[in-house]
Parts: structure tokens; sequence; C-alpha cells
């Protein structure tokens, strides 16, 4: 059994149904790894996606003014804008393809989850459909990935151990040099350092090796500059948990009803 320390993007690809990481992270959660994060994460994931936790602020598990809170914000507004669009249609034009063809398009989702989106509509929907049909078919899928959300975000915390970074170590100089190699300025706050840093005290704890993330523009494109500072092995969750059990894909899939 091995030891992961999880990024915020791989927290935020568990929790919702509609995000591309969904069968990645899954099959993540779903094995008897140990999963460790650090404060840096449970803020961005939780309380605010400014710029990290600050000294006496709370780290609440029941915020929801970081990125979940975010990412639900944006299911309502494009839940709407959806919806809308629809709207601007003649009835004779509604059918499962094309309201899928404006789901995709609004909701931004991207190729690896798009037959699930055609899926659950074609499931729901006839071919000829209402505006009323279409509508009580995306409430209801809206109702699912945020209903689903609320009991992904529990099994996370209950899940991931969150290791507050130790005060009587100094990582400011290799946080610094993390900072100049990610956004190129070692004086500005760094989100990926942070996350780093935290996960470098966890090392030295040995308490895990090797981190997991999605975020290939900045941590595993400068993997190579990265790794030799923290002695951590950086992997990209795609590559990681790829197709090692086809079964986690259809498990719970947005177009089948959950128990």
């Amino acid at each position: 059994m091995a030891s992961y320390y999880v990024d915020t993007n791989v927290l935020v690809g568990y929790t919702f149904l509609h995000n591309r990481w969904q069968d990645h992270t899954r099959r993540l959660m779903a094995s008897e790894n140990t999963l460790y994060a650090g404060n840096t994460v449970l803020y961005e994931y939780c309380v605010n996606v400014g710029h990290g936790p600050r000294d006496g602020e709370p780290l609440d598990w029941s915020k929801e003014d970081g990125v979940i809170g975010k990412e639900k914000r944006k299911l309502r507004k494009r839940k709407r804008f959806t919806y809308l669009e629809l709207k601007t249609k003649d009835e004779e034009d509604l059918d499962p393809d094309s309201v899928s063809e404006v789901f995709i398009d609004k909701f931004d989702v991207e190729d690896q989850i798009k037959h699930k989106v055609e899926n659950y509509f074609e499931k729901e929907l006839d071919q000829s459909c209402t505006l009323d049909d279409v509508e009580d078919s995306l409430n209801k899928l809206i109702n699912r990935i945020n209903s689903t959300a609320i009991d992904r975000k529990d099994e996370v915390r209950q899940r991931v151990k969150i290791r507050r970074r130790r005060d009587d170590k100094d990582y400011s100089t290799p946080c610094s040099q993390m900072s100049r190699i990610i956004d190129g300025d070692e004086d500005e706050y760094s989100p990926d350092a942070e996350v780093l840093t935290d996960a470098m005290d966890l090392k030295d704890r040995y308490l895990i090796d090797t981190v997991v993330t999605g975020d290939k523009g900045d941590m595993i494109s400068n993997k190579d500059k990265l790794e030799p500072i923290t002695r951590l092995t950086l992997v990209y969750l795609k590559n990681k948990f790829a197709h090692q059990d086809p079964e986690i894909d259809e498990e719970i899939p947005i177009d089948q009803e959950q128990d």
C-alpha cells in the first residue's frame, strides 16, 4: 500500500461528476492507498482560492468559499445559460443531441466525459421532447451533481489526512526557488510552490514520497527542476491512474441513477 500527497485539483476532480478527472480520481479513491494533503490544499478546496492560509485563520471543512464553492456557482450560472439558449430554439429542433450539444458548450465539457453527457440526455429525453422536458432533465442532472458533491466532500474529509506544516522547520528557501521556477517570481505567493512545500514537509516526516496532481502545465512540466528541490516524485494523475480498473469507469457515471 502506497502513500500519496494529493493536490487540490485531485480533490475537486473527485467531488464533481462532470469534472474531466472523475474516472481517474475514483480509481485513486477506490484504492487502499493512504492519502495526505496539507493546509494549502484544504484552504484552496474549502476556504478561499486566494492568497493561501494565514496565521490564525480557521481551516474549516464546512466552508464552501474555496474551489468547491466556485464550482457550485459555475453550475448554477451555466445551467441558466444552457436553458436560455435552448429556450430560443423551436421545439421541433429540441432532441437529445441538440440538448447535449448546448450543454457541452455552455459547461465547457471536455472530451473525456462528453459521452456521459450524451448518454444521459439520450436516456432522459425523447426525440420529440418539449422545453419542459429539457428543463426537468437539466435540473435533475445539476441536482445530481450537487448532491453527489456533498457526499463526495464528506468522503474526502474522512479519506484524506490533513497534516499541518511544522512551524519549527524553515522551508522559505526551497519555496522561493520553486516560486521562481513555476511563476517566474520568488517574491510573490505561489500556490503550487506552497502545496509542494507542504508535501516536502511530509516527505521529511517519512509520510509520503509522491505527489499526485492534475497540473500538467506547471508542476509536471517543471518536474525535472522541482523534484531535485523537494526530493519528491511528481506524478500526473492521468498517467498514474489511467486504466487500472476499467470497472471504475462504470461505477457511478452521470448517465445512471445513484443508489
